[in-house]
């Protein structure tokens, strides 16, 4: 590696919900603020560039399901998987900003890993005259700031104080927003705030139409860009699969997608997106508390890029669209508050108390306090409410709130039955925050569904709702999550609650085959399926199919375990299915070393797969007679080979998400040569890798 700096660097990401092309864009933005010529790519774009000649690269990336990339990283990780030669990237320097499962805030680690990096890019890379990387004036924020000097320039509205220090929120009596219950009890003991974010980049503007064009918003914005083309669904048929007294509500519903044809390809355990609004009553009260009445914000409009800047992916489209839609399919409205969105509301609040609040709240001293409002899961609406003086312009909420996200499903039907409709199975999300907050919240997804299927609560009752469009479109299968086409292979199927739904499209599937197929009946291999629920009675989800399967045979072996039972847990009482697998674990051991089972786990990502791998590895260590550390590697070498497959949903902190990523905590990887075609960390140890079917990892996940 030659000592020489480079002239350029570049920018990569590869994100699934927007965060770390967030993280990367503002990364991209202040590098060229302090004078390095920066080039800013998705890693799919990676063809833009010559990366056997690029000698400085940072790479932000999240992970996404059981550590696959993300979307727009797929080509990318294709290419690695094609190249032959060890020394790729030889040549380059290269730091890893990896985005991991964790409610934790993103700032607790990414803004002290940027500030680390400057003074390290300054070395390898070549800054032009006059830039001072020690110069924190090229920032639009600051690391410390004075309380008492905290002044706007703008006018200022009264400070109106209520008997317990808080603002007065004038604006929660008529919208839907709740204000977040807060204690600034400490402000008043605090003189400096240390550590502040930087403020978003400005980078959106709203370009309204030469003529009062108005925008009906009967059909979906095309500004939405989704990986396949998008499919309108009607939904056809709604069934309730629990009973009214059940903690969750589990609805299962079908799709009509018929028109479509030979169009739509799917296999049972197939995931696809549905593009939800955000909540109606919701976009309506932004709207009022950001001052914006009904005509300007159905007018007709388009974002254009900030000059210098680039619009993120999710608006790069946004042409001849309306405020409303904007803020009903482009932002997302509910998602756990950044530090750097408080920041930049800190700047248009008028209130002057109010806006040192705001700073506070994004500050080192003001840690736990954010750490409380991040509990109460306020929505846009709520920081709004709380904090009525700030008024932001359209366009800054636009640059600093994350891009709405579709919400993905797994299939549960076989094309063999019916390969003219998609079904189904969710939990509606309805809940309260814990005391003593106590507020009522909703998933966007599921509730919207929920309201299209009527509300349906009576356990099996089924509803042909008038015809309803869903937009969808079908996941690019990346993960090999589906009924293998090979019948002999036994299959051990996990999946509580509803990660029982794709299961149940795999039994649907190999019933259709053992009647196609019977002549070759001696040769289907064993199906075995592990079930969790709270109470059978109440909360069995697919109880009569399931049972159905196992009196036909299909299923070997039903293995139902009821959390809430009298006695779960104790004295040996299976509580959970990672219980039921051990209680069978010669069993398992032979079906997974002899027969050489698949195995597919479905759930919940941090704890169900947690200790269903476990358990998984001390059925190996027990029956195998071998060492944890070599069962823990022969799991991942599974996972390798596909034999071990698992479909997780991340991020069940954050429960208004309907199982989308809440937060992130990051694996901080400095620069480092390729060496051996492996990334290392610090102390020059491999990292473990994403479960990739390659011997060659360029990114590396913690797990």
């Amino acid at each position: 590696m030659t000592t020489e700096k480079s002239e350029n660097l570049v920018v990569f990401y590869a994100s699934q919900t927007g965060n770390a092309e967030w993280i990367a864009k503002n990364i991209h933005q202040e590098a060229l603020k302090r004078g390095f010529s920066s080039e800013y790519l998705v890693f799919d774009e990676h063809d833009k560039v010559e990366l056997s000649k690029e000698k400085i690269l940072i790479f932000v990336t999240s992970s996404t399901g059981d550590g696959d990339p993300p979307d727009n990283a797929t080509k990318f990780f294709r290419y690695l998987r094609k190249v032959k030669s060890k020394t790729f990237l030889s040549h380059a320097k290269f730091t890893i900003l990896g985005l991991a499962d964790d409610a934790l805030g993103l700032e607790t680690v990414v803004d002290p890993w940027i500030e680390n990096l400057w003074a390290t890019l300054a070395n390898v890379c070549v800054q032009k005259q006059g830039h001072n990387i020690d110069a924190e004036e090229i920032i639009d924020s600051v690391k410390t700031l004075s309380v008492n000097s905290i002044t706007k320039t703008v006018q200022e509205s009264p400070d109106i104080q209520t008997t317990n220090g808080k603002s007065n929120g004038q604006l929660s009596g008529n919208l839907s927003g709740v204000k977040v219950v807060l204690d600034f009890s400490e402000f008043d003991d605090t003189s400096q705030l240390t550590a502040l974010p930087r403020i978003p980049v400005s980078c959106c503007k709203i370009v309204k139409s030469r003529k009062e064009n108005f925008v009906s918003g009967s059909s979906l914005p095309s500004f939405i860009v989704t990986p396949t083309p998008i499919i309108n669904s009607r939904l056809s048929f709604v069934r309730c699969l629990t009973h009214p007294g059940s903690v969750k509500k589990t609805l299962h519903m079908e799709l009509d997608v018929k028109e479509y044809g030979k169009k739509i390809q799917f296999s049972p355990g197939d995931a696809f997106g549905i593009l939800a609004p955000n909540d109606d009553i919701l976009v309506r009260d932004v709207l009022t508390a950001l001052g914006i009445d009904e005509n300007e914000a159905k007018q007709e409009i388009s974002v254009e890029p900030v000059e210098g800047t680039e619009l993120p992916t999710h608006l790069k489209q946004a042409k001849s669209t309306s405020i409303i839609e904007l803020l009903r399919y482009a932002v997302d409205l509910t998602s756990l508050p950044r530090k750097a969105l408080l920041r930049m509301m800190a700047e248009y609040a008028s209130n002057s108390l109010e806006r040192k609040k705001l700073l506070f709240l994004c500050s080192k001293q003001g840690i736990q306090q954010f750490n409380r409002l991040r509990e109460q899961i306020p929505t846009i609406l709520d920081l709004l409410v709380t904090f009525p003086s700030c008024k932001p312009p359209i366009e800054r909420l636009l640059d600093a709130l994350p891009p709405h996200k579709p919400r993905y499903y797994s299939i549960v039907n076989s094309p063999l039955l019916n390969s003219d409709a998609l079904h189904f199975a969710f939990n509606v999300v309805d809940y309260h925050t814990p005391d003593p907050y106590n507020v009522h919240r909703l998933g966007v997804c599921t509730s919207w569904l929920n309201k299209l299927s009527g509300n349906i609560t009576e356990e099996g009752r089924s509803l042909a709702p008038l015809m309803i469009d869903i937009p969808i479109f079908m996941e690019i299968n990346t993960r090999s999550f589906t009924i293998p086409p090979d019948i002999s292979k036994p299959l051990i199927m996990i999946g509580p609650g509803t990660g029982v739904a794709p299961f149940v499209g795999f039994l649907n599937h190999r019933e259709l085959q053992m009647k196609n197929l019977s002549e070759y009946s001696e040769q289907f291999g064993e199906m075995w399926l592990f079930y969790g629920c709270r109470k059978k009675e109440k909360d069995f989800l697919y109880r009569q199919e399931l049972e159905g399967f196992l009196k036909q045979g299909i299923l070997k072996e039903l293995l139902v375990v009821e959390s809430r039972a009298p006695g779960a847990g104790l004295n040996g009482k299976p509580k959970y299915v990672q219980d039921l697998l051990r209680n069978r674990g010669s069993e398992i051991f032979k079906l997974m070393s002899q027969n050489e089972a698949m195995i597919f786990v479905c759930g919940d990502a941090k704890g169900m797969a947690k200790d269903v791998n476990e358990s998984l590895a001390d059925i190996l260590v027990e029956h195998g007679k071998i060492e944890r550390s070599d069962a823990l590697k022969l799991l991942i070498r599974w996972m390798e080979e596909r034999r071990y497959l698992r479909d997780l949903v991340v991020g069940l902190n954050d429960p208004n998400k309907d199982g989308n990523y809440a937060g992130y905590q990051l694996t901080r990887i400095t620069f480092k040569k390729w060496k051996n075609n492996q990334v290392q960390d610090d102390h020059n140890r491999p990292l473990p890798s994403f479960r990739m079917h390659s011997s060659r990892h360029l990114l590396k996940r913690r797990t």
